[in-house]
């Protein structure tokens, strides 16, 4: 059965070659990898302050900014749900993830044990493949490019590519698996405390030391530049003033309401 449809499907093309008619080359976007989108959509959307923690995401105004269906936004949020950048609270409606001292705590001495292992690996290998940190090197020159635009935005996606990188370079797969979860958390995370920033010269120094670190330091040296990157920031981000200096925007609802 499975053959005979087969062969009316090429049927169709050839009959429609033959009369001139221009066959598509492209599948139909599966709504799966719509939802993905519209994922990166919203935290894109949350890293530029434009959804703060506890605003209330709308899936409707969501929906018609992206100018898609409900049906892959309501997947989006699920899949955010899934993995804590959202909360469904009862009679509050969706809501961004709230940020907290504690919540930051606990995600950073996650993110540390998973980095401290990648860059442990990567020390051990540099020794035997020193071209192996060029990734990062590259990584680090389109940062410094981003932070001379005062790009904050990109600035904070490539400070999080930085870091993917580092545990893709070791090639332990259980590694990444357990790391990229926290990805999106941290994009928002870091978005946000980015836009705050006085000086994104900061930013690339950081990682210029970094790769110092795991180019010729031991691992005393590492865990000490881990822990100054990753523990010892602010557990606050000024969510009033991000809230003053934040554009309207209609995919969520703002003032009184969101906050109620």
């Amino acid at each position: 059965m499975a053959s005979k449809r087969a062969t009316a499907g090429n049927g169709h093309r050839q009959a429609a070659n033959r009369r001139g008619e221009k066959v598509s080359a492209l599948a139909p976007i599966a709504p799966r990898m719509l939802a993905e989108t519209v994922v990166e959509a919203i935290v894109e959307a949350a890293a530029k302050g434009h959804f703060l923690p506890g605003d209330r995401i709308v899936e409707a105004d969501v929906a018609r900014q992206l100018n898609v269906s409900r049906v892959p936004v309501r997947e989006a949020l699920r899949l955010l749900e899934s993995q804590g950048i959202v909360e469904n609270i009862p009679y509050r409606g969706m809501r961004l993830m709230s940020i907290t001292p504690e919540s930051m705590k606990s995600l950073r001495k996650v993110r540390l044990v998973l980095e401290l292992l990648a860059g442990e690996e990567l020390q051990a290998m540099v020794r035997t493949d020193p071209q192996i940190l060029e990734p990062l090197s590259r990584c680090v020159d389109d940062l410094r490019a981003a932070a001379r635009a005062n790009d904050t935005l990109k600035v904070a996606l490539l400070d999080i590519d930085f870091h993917r990188i580092m545990c893709e370079l070791t090639g332990n797969s259980a590694l990444m698996r357990a790391w990229e979860p926290l990805a999106r958390q941290l994009t928002i995370v870091i978005g946000l405390s980015t836009y705050l920033q006085e000086s994104l010269k900061t930013i690339v120094k950081e990682h210029v030391d970094l790769i110092e670190v795991l180019r010729n330091g031991d691992g005393e040296q590492l865990r000490a530049i881990m822990e100054e990157h990753i523990l010892e920031v602010p557990d606050a981000v000024n969510y009033e003033l991000l809230r003053a200096q934040r554009p309207d925007r209609p995919g969520s609802q703002a003032g009184a309401t969101q906050r109620a």
